[in-house]
Parts: structure tokens; sequence; C-alpha cells
């Protein structure tokens, strides 16, 4: 048997360094991509670029911090949904990520899609299979709908969310309402 391996918590100062440099990194990558410098990410974090590097060797695993911290969210926001009655949680679920993928968030659709957050978006979709699962039995979603038709009504979110501009509006949240009537028996 090996051993178990104990992680010590971080420092209050290295905890709140580290939250200031996944949302800068977030605002980074959002305004200039992926292949944003870290040392972008540390000065929009007021921290040292050192700091940057010693939590996060390289890019991959800012990037990965960041979908693990989304995911995160996203099964928050499961687990509230998931308490609503009547089968009103699978609409209170998409309006919730919704809002959160409305935020700039440079690396946001790969949460869909990255092996380095697998387990937790596997969890992640049985919590949202749950709430088909009860908006289904409350007759609050038709009978064949997916995991898959949700993640892909989020995806076309972000990509609304991502590709329009302010000369052509489009609401997110109007597309979501139809996608959502489109989901009703």
């Amino acid at each position: 048997m090996s051993p178990v391996k104990s992680v010590r918590p971080l420092r209050r100062d290295a905890a709140a360094n580290r939250a200031r440099v996944l949302v800068a990194a977030a605002d980074v990558f959002h305004e200039q991509g992926l292949n944003a410098g870290l040392e972008d990410v540390a000065r929009r974090a007021g921290v040292g670029v050192g700091t940057v590097y010693r939590r996060f060797p390289h890019r991959e695993a800012l990037l990965e911090a960041l979908l693990a911290d989304l995911l995160e969210t996203y099964q928050l926001e499961a687990a509230t949904a998931l308490s609503l009655p009547g089968g009103q949680g699978l609409a209170s679920y998409m309006r919730a990520v919704g809002e959160v993928q409305a935020t700039p968030r440079g690396c946001a659709l790969r949460a869909w899609s990255s092996p380095a957050v697998q387990d937790a978006r596997l969890q992640l979709h049985a919590q949202m299979q749950a709430l088909l699962e009860d908006a289904t039995a409350h007759g609050a979603c038709r009978q064949d709908a997916t995991v898959a038709d949700l993640v892909g009504i989020l995806v076309a979110l972000r990509g609304i969310r991502d590709t329009t501009t302010t000369s052509v509006a489009v609401d997110w949240r109007r597309h979501l309402e139809i996608c959502l009537a489109g989901l009703r028996p």
C-alpha cells in the first residue's frame, strides 16, 4: 500500500494570491487568447511572476486550475438546483450556468472537452442527468432530452457570448429561453 500524501492548506496570503492569479488569468485569457503570457497574468494580478510560476509551473497548469474551479462552480449550481421542487431545477441550473459563462473566461469552452478535468466533468454530467430525470418526472422536460443536449445548449450560449459584438446585439438569455422552451414536452 502506498503512503497517503497529505496536502497542506495554503497560507491565507498564498490562497489570496492564488485567487487573484485565477481571476487575472480568466481576464487575460479572455482578452488576449490562451497563448497570453504568464507575465501578463502576474501583472494583472499584482503579484510577481515567480508567484504565478510557483503555483502554476506552466500555462496548462493554470488553465487546468481555471477549468477545475469553473466545473466546481457548475457542480455547486447543480447541487443547489437539485434541491428545487417540482422539476424546476433543470431550468434554474441552465440559467445559473449561463450567467457564469457570460463572465469573461477565456477558457470556458474547454471545460466541456478538456481531458484534464474529465473526472469533474463526469460528476457534473451525473448531476445534470439527475436534473433531467427530475424535470422529466415532473413533466417539465421532454422524454428524449439528454445531457449531450444540455451541454450543446451551454456551448452554444458561450459561443454567442464569445462571438457577438456590440453592433450585433444578441441576448444569450433570450436564446436560452428559446432552448428551454424546446426542452419542454
